[in-house]
């Protein structure tokens, strides 16, 4: 009896639809260098909760080059920022209008 009662919650369990986590919160900065031939972007950037970096301006990665296209420097932006070891790599990018 305790056996199927185990077999029927597993059941149910993992017929339960996943979940994915929140995303973390788009962080604002402005672009003070876009250096498209070595996929690269300055930002003066605000806190930066996912990663727990605090206000500062530093050179970013750009995962893609095409979120470099139409950018420029001067630019108010909205970003998101992965750490990848000791790398910071920005990969969503979206000028704020």
């Amino acid at each position: 009896m305790k056996k199927q009662l185990m077999i029927a919650a597993l059941a149910a369990l993992f017929s339960l639809p996943l979940q994915a986590a929140d995303p973390a919160p788009l962080s604002q900065g402005e672009v003070r260098k876009v250096d498209a031939a070595a996929q690269k972007i300055t930002l003066r950037h605000g806190p930066i909760a996912s990663i727990g970096m605090p206000p500062m301006t530093m050179v970013f990665e750009v995962e893609k080059p095409e979120l470099l296209e139409g950018v420029s420097a001067g630019e108010k932006v909205k970003f998101q920022v992965q750490q990848r070891g000791n790398r910071y790599i920005v990969t969503e990018l979206q000028v704020v209008e």
